[in-house]
């Protein structure tokens, strides 16, 4: 099985795909005639039934993997939506000042340049040079959504999360998994292992080390501003969802002429 239906097994058996569904037409409805780009697609999960309903999102995603499968998956759903193979230090100079909305869910920025290349060895500034460039690709008072792990999971969850098993298009499939924070390398190791029926798969990620003091500190490292957390949009049990804002352009500045200093 390729990983990318692999994980797609895994986002279905994992999450409440009604409350993610709810919560983020809620947040598209905020946005209408706006324009919006998914930078972390990903498969499609959710955001293609949200194209399916007419709502209009730019999909992208650095991930060749998660792109084939996410054609695969709008092929089937009879939509004609053509996925970008994009990286985030990409964005600002494909698309400078477009976007009113820049999702990037799923946990996704924790994976900053190491999700299809995974190695026990990150690059911190990685995070900063990404989120600026989402600052670019935002229009002047757009804001950024974006989740990562739950202060109050980390840095231990203290062995196996268990989901409960579930079908997912008609096989039976159990999850479990395990987070571990490695600190003394600024790194975080999720492994997990999952049985389909009766055949098992596991797999491993590292990614960054990232609180809500770092992602503050690098959010305003990146220009942004009105850095907010979403309270109660936990959307898995150990996600937290955050919004900023790209800062508008006071365009009366330049009509400001210097105060001359007043002789003493």
């Amino acid at each position: 099985m390729e990983f990318g239906e692999l994980f797609e097994f895994y986002l279905e058996a994992c999450s409440d795909r009604k409350q993610v569904t709810e919560h983020l037409t809620d947040l598209l409805s905020s946005f209408p005639e706006k324009s919006v780009i998914d930078c972390s697609v990903g498969t499609g999960f959710i955001t293609l039934d949200l194209i399916q309903d007419g709502y209009n999102v730019i999909c992208a995603d650095g991930s060749a993997a998660m792109l084939e499968r996410f054609e695969d998956n709008a092929a089937a759903m009879g939509l004609d939506v053509k996925p970008l193979l994009l990286n985030w230090a990409d964005l600002a100079g494909t698309f400078p000042n477009v976007f009113d909305l820049l999702i990037c869910r799923g946990n996704s920025l924790v994976y900053a340049s190491v999700w299809d290349d995974d190695r026990p060895s990150v690059d911190s500034g990685a995070i900063v040079e990404h989120l600026k460039s989402m600052y670019g690709a935002l229009k002047p008072g757009g804001f950024l959504y974006v989740d990562i792990p739950a202060e109050h999971k980390e840095p231990d969850l203290g062995g196996r999360i268990r989901h409960a098993p579930r079908e997912v298009r008609g096989r039976m499939v159990s999850v479990s998994e395990t987070i571990q924070a490695l600190p003394e390398v600024g790194l975080r190791r999720w492994d997990v292992r999952m049985e389909i029926d009766d055949e098992v798969f596991e797999f491993t990620r590292h990614s960054h080390m990232l609180d809500e003091a770092r992602l503050r500190h690098a959010l305003g490292q990146a220009g942004f501003a009105e850095i907010m957390p979403l309270e109660g949009n936990m959307l898995r049990d150990h996600y937290q969802v955050f919004t900023a804002r790209k800062p508008l352009v006071n365009v009366m500045r330049r009509f400001a002429r210097p105060v001359q200093a007043v002789p003493g």
